[in-house]
């Protein structure tokens, strides 16, 4: 579980990033559309090409894929919850059998059974 943290911290990270830079483009853009900064084509053209580089989100491919990632993080984490739950019944099980052994009724309760 430990490990999952780690990676959700490191994309969440990753994603904060992208976030800012395409804040930071959009706010560029919106200022030389407005005429607030003046139009400087090479980084006009590098905006372009970046935008044309990242691929295209239609709906259905990006939401099966988005559906997809989404079961297989729930069902890690249902798989997490489970075993940590299991965890705790193992525990259980073996300080009750540890009472019965120590008090002498496992004994007596198998002899009552036989």
């Amino acid at each position: 579980m430990y490990i999952v943290s780690e990676q959700l911290s490191a994309q969440h990270g990753a994603v904060k990033m992208l976030h800012s830079r395409v804040r930071l483009l959009l706010d560029y853009l919106k200022a030389v559309q407005a005429g607030d900064l003046p139009k400087n084509h090479e980084i006009l053209r590098k905006v372009s090409s970046l935008c044309h580089q990242l691929p295209v989100l239609d709906g259905t491919s990006f939401q099966k894929e988005f559906h997809s990632m989404t079961n297989d993080v729930v069902l890690m984490t249902y798989l997490a919850t489970i075993t940590k739950g299991l965890a705790t019944t193992s525990e259980l099980v073996q300080k009750v059998n540890t009472i019965y052994d120590r008090h002498g009724l496992g004994r007596r309760a198998r002899s009552l059974m036989y």
